[in-house]
């Protein structure tokens, strides 16, 4: 703005002393010859300077065309939102870190037995396309508050796996068995029952299924509930209010907005 009122200054200036007519020497006045001294004839009159011709104004801009309406976003639609994804980001950075829901191993354990490790569950869900037919396992950053609350805060990460079953003959379901059945470090018994009685393994990843709270009136949240999905690859495939995570969510979760899984493998 300080330079527009410059700009305006010296355009005012440059107007007073006619420099913004066609041709300079025609505006500027003519001037009176010098007075002759003592009995010496007066000098004439200089002639008058013609005026300074008037310039034309300038060509009317058209009216600006009103910009068109932006298309409607299904608030609900399985899409990334592209505000949320540093945090989503750092959740998948950090949330093995946080220890899974059911794993008893803890620094000071009160059991009178041996801690039992987390365990894969089998989903209720019969929808392939959401985290439906597939083994999971929960970690939760509040473990103290999950699943019952207070939710402020709380980041709930869902890992997930395809099924594989297990058909050899002495295949059973044992979470006390030693050593625990992976290589990796992890106090986790990658197997799960069937209601049938069958066995069934954690097979392929399959990714992340991911909700964490908020503030209720942050926008684009659904009562400050931020829902993800995050590809094996480590790439959000959504996130937001997610048509498909609401649709169970807000109508059928127990606590809130999650429905919570045992905190002891052997809780059904």
């Amino acid at each position: 703005m300080r330079s527009g009122g410059i700009a305006c200054a010296s355009l005012i200036g440059l107007l007073a002393s006619g420099a913004c007519s066609s041709s300079s020497t025609c505006n500027t006045p003519g001037y009176a010859g010098n007075s002759g001294c003592g009995a010496r004839t007066p000098g004439t009159a200089g002639a008058t300077g013609t005026g300074g011709t008037t310039g034309t104004g300038g060509t009317g801009g058209g009216a600006g065309t009103t910009g068109g309406g932006g298309a409607a976003t299904d608030a609900a639609a399985d899409q990334a939102a592209n505000a949320f994804e540093a945090q989503i980001q750092e959740i998948v950075r950090d949330y093995v870190s946080w220890g899974r829901v059911d794993d008893e191993l803890r620094w000071a354990p009160s059991l009178c037995r041996q801690p039992l490790p987390g365990v894969v569950r089998q989903s209720a869900s019969d929808d392939p396309s959401t985290h439906g037919q597939k083994l999971y396992s929960v970690f939760a950053k509040n473990r103290a508050a999950y699943p019952i609350g207070p939710h402020d805060g709380q980041v709930v990460v869902k890992q997930s796996w395809t099924i594989e079953a297990v058909t050899t003959p002495d295949a059973s379901w044992d979470p006390g068995m030693l050593p625990i059945p992976n290589d990796d470090g992890d106090h986790f018994y990658p197997y799960a029952k069937g209601p049938d009685g069958g066995v069934f393994k954690a097979d392929k990843a399959a990714g992340l299924f991911i909700m964490f709270r908020l503030e209720p009136g942050m926008p684009d949240t659904d009562a400050g509930w931020v829902y993800a999905t995050v590809a094996p690859s480590g790439i959000t495939t959504s996130a937001g209010r997610v048509a498909s995570c609401m649709g169970c969510h807000e109508t059928s979760a127990t606590h809130e907005r999650l429905f919570g899984v045992p905190l002891s493998p052997l809780a059904p």
